[in-house]
């Protein structure tokens, strides 16, 4: 097999290496961005099912961020991964398809998933939007857009 091919192994490739890469370089990010821990990440993330309730919650909740983490982006690359399918200059134009759909997510996210969940609405101001807004772009989108070029070429 080439790694520019578009067998259901490929597909699944790209969706799962760009999903996984996207979701691991996004919590660290978190991390960074917010001076946090794992699991004080993993509870801001988990706060989407439970609310401010997650604050009392044992470590045993952690899993459960994380879980909802890695599917919400895996969801997010299988999403990028069958559009650039119908349309393969998402994959030719990698460096530009990928930041634009990290905006995209973030948008999504802040003003679709985040009010629809039980989690507190809040919005990152100064330094750190500019943060979660450029790491959404260049640590969610892009990865996912150059597995997708990776493993189905750029055809």
């Amino acid at each position: 097999m080439t790694s520019t091919s578009k067998t259901p192994g490929a597909i699944v490739a790209a969706i799962l290496g760009g999903g996984f890469m996207a979701a691991t370089f996004d919590f660290f990010a978190a991390m960074l961005i917010y001076h946090g821990t794992a699991s004080g990440v993993a509870k801001a993330i988990a706060r989407g099912w439970y609310g401010d309730a997650v604050k009392t919650m044992p470590p045993s909740v952690d899993p459960i961020g994380i879980a909802s983490h890695y599917f919400i982006l895996i969801v997010a690359a299988a999403i990028f991964v069958g559009v650039s399918l119908r349309a393969p200059i998402l994959r030719r134009l990698a460096w530009i398809a990928g930041p634009l759909f990290g905006v995209a997510i973030y948008i999504v996210m802040h003003f679709v998933i985040v009010p629809l969940s039980h989690a507190p609405p809040s919005a990152p101001k100064g330094i750190q939007f500019a943060e979660e807004f450029g790491g959404h772009m260049f640590v969610i989108g892009l990865p996912i857009a150059l597995w997708a070029r990776a493993m189905l070429g750029r055809d």
